[in-house]
C-alpha cells in the first residue's frame, strides 16, 4: 500500500516539473527567445519539448525516484504487446476519431467565437514540400503520439490507478487537455484524452492509444498539405460544408446521420479492440503459466536423478482454461470480487498532501496559460 502511495507522489511531482518547464518553454516562445533559429524554430522546439521534456524526463525521473529499471518502468507505463488485429483496428479507429474530432473541435470553437474570440492568423510560411511534410508528420503526429501517450496514458494513468480506474482516466484526460495550453484545443483534447484513457485501460496497453493518436494528428497534417498542393483531399471539408449548407434541412439531416454513423463505428471498433485484447492477454498469460509448469517439471526430473530416486516424478496435466469459463467464474463471484477490490482501493484513495499539492499545481499552471490564450484571442 505504501508503494502505491509513493508512486502517486512521484507521479505528481514528475508531472508538475514537466508542466512547469513546459510553461517556461511556452513563455520563451511567446517572447521570441527562439526566433534566432529562423523558420525552423517551431520544429526544433517541438523536438526538444516532445523528446526531452515529455518523454525522456518523466521516464528517467520515474526510474530514479521509484528505483526501477527501464524495463520495469516501461512495463509500469502499460507498454504491453498487442496483436496484429488490434494494431489494424486501432488504425481504422484513428480515422473515425479524426472525423469525430472535427465535429467536436468545430462545436467548441463556435462557442468561444460567440464571446469574441478570434483565431490566430498565419501559420507556417514554409513551402509545401515533401521535406516539410515529413517534418510536420514527425513533430505533429509521430512524436506527440509516442511522447504524450507515454506521459499521460503511461505514467499518469498507471500512477493514479490506485485511486480507482475511473478517477485515473478522468484526471489523466483533463490534464492531457490542459497541457495543450490552448483554448482552441483544450475542450476536444480533454474528451479525446478521457477516451484514450478508457482505451488504454480496456486494452491494457498504451499502444492502441499511440496508433489512434498518430492517425488523428497525421490526418490533419496530410489534409493541410493537400490543401496547399490543391489536392482533392485538401478540400474534403469544403465539399462536405457545401453539401451541408446547400439545403438547410437536408444538411442538418446528413450532419446528424454522419455523426451517428461515426459514433456507432467508434463504439463497435472499441468493443472489438477490448475483446481482442482480453483474448490476447489471456492466452499470453496462460502460456507463461504453462512454461513455468514445464520448467518446474523439468527441474523435478533433474532433482530426482541427483537424489537417486528411481520413481518417475508425477507430472501434472496442463490444461488451458477457456476464456468463457473464466468469465463465468468472474460472473459467479462478481459480488465478492468487487467487494474485496473496493475495500482494498478504499484504503488507497486518500490523497497525500504532496500528491495534492503537485497535482493541483500542475492543474493550476496549465489552466492559467489556457485562460491567457483565450484572453489573447479576445484582444486580437
Amino acid at each position: 500500500m505504501l508503494e502505491f502511495k509513493k508512486v502517486r507522489e512521484n507521479t505528481s511531482l514528475i508531472y508538475f516539473v514537466v508542466v512547469a518547464l513546459f510553461v517556461v518553454m511556452r513563455i520563451c516562445g511567446a517572447c521570441g527567445v527562439f526566433d534566432f533559429m529562423g523558420e525552423y524554430a517551431s520544429f526544433v522546439t517541438s523536438l526538444v519539448t516532445q523528446i526531452g521534456l515529455i518523454f525522456l524526463l518523466p521516464v528517467i525521473m520515474f526510474k530514479l525516484l521509484c528505483k526501477k529499471t527501464f524495463k520495469e518502468t516501461f512495463k509500469e507505463f502499460n507498454f504491453s504487446k498487442i496483436s496484429w488485429k488490434v494494431f489494424l483496428v486501432s488504425f481504422v479507429l484513428g480515422l473515425v476519431v479524426f472525423f469525430l474530432n472535427v465535429y467536436v473541435s468545430s462545436f467548441f470553437f463556435n462557442i468561444i467565437s460567440l464571446f469574441g474570440y478570434k483565431q490566430a492568423s498565419g501559420g507556417s510560411e514554409l513551402p509545401a514540400t515533401w521535406w516539410v511534410l515529413i517534418l510536420n508528420l514527425v513533430t505533429t503526429a509521430v512524436l506527440p503520439a509516442i511522447c504524450e501517450e507515454t506521459l499521460h496514458r503511461g505514467m499518469l494513468l498507471s500512477g493514479y490507478t490506485s485511486l480507482g480506474v475511473k478517477r485515473a482516466i478522468i484526471i489523466s484526460g483533463v490534464l492531457f487537455g490542459l497541457l495543450h495550453m490552448n483554448i482552441e484545443q483544450v475542450f476536444y483534447a480533454i474528451i479525446i484524452g478521457i477516451f484514450f484513457g478508457y482505451l488504454c485501460a480496456g486494452c491494457n496497453s498504451v499502444y492502441p492509444c499511440m496508433i489512434v493518436h498518430f492517425v488523428n494528428n497525421a490526418m490533419s497534417v496530410i489534409i493541410s498539405f493537400g490543401r496547399q498542393k490543391g489536392w482533392a483531399i485538401g478540400n474534403i471539408f469544403s465539399y462536405l460544408s457545401n453539401i451541408f449548407t446547400s439545403n438547410v434541412l437536408l444538411g442538418l439531416l446528413l450532419f446528424f446521420l454522419f455523426l451517428c454513423l461515426l459514433l456507432l463505428l467508434a463504439f463497435e471498433l472499441t468493443t472489438f479492440l477490448f475483446k481482442q485484447s482480453i483474448k490476447y492477454n489471456f492466452d499470453k498469460e496462460q502460456k507463461v503459466v504453462k512454461n513455468m509448469i514445464l520448467r518446474q517439471n523439468y527441474l523435478n526430473e533433474i532433482e530426482s536423478l541427483k537424489t537417486g530416486n528411481v520413481e518417475e516424478p508425477k507430472k501434472e496435466e496442463i490444461v488451458f482454461m477457456n476464456l468463457q469459463d473464466f468469465f463465468k467464474f468472474l460472473t459467479q463471484n462478481e459480488d465478492q470480487i468487487r467487494s474485496e477490490v473496493e475495500n482494498y482501493n478504499g484504503k488507497l484513495r486518500n490523497l497525500e498532501i504532496k500528491t495534492k499539492v503537485f497535482m493541483w499545481g500542475a492543474f493550476a499552471l496549465s489552466t492559467i496559460i489556457t485562460i491567457m490564450t483565450f484572453i489573447w484571442g479576445l484582444l486580437r
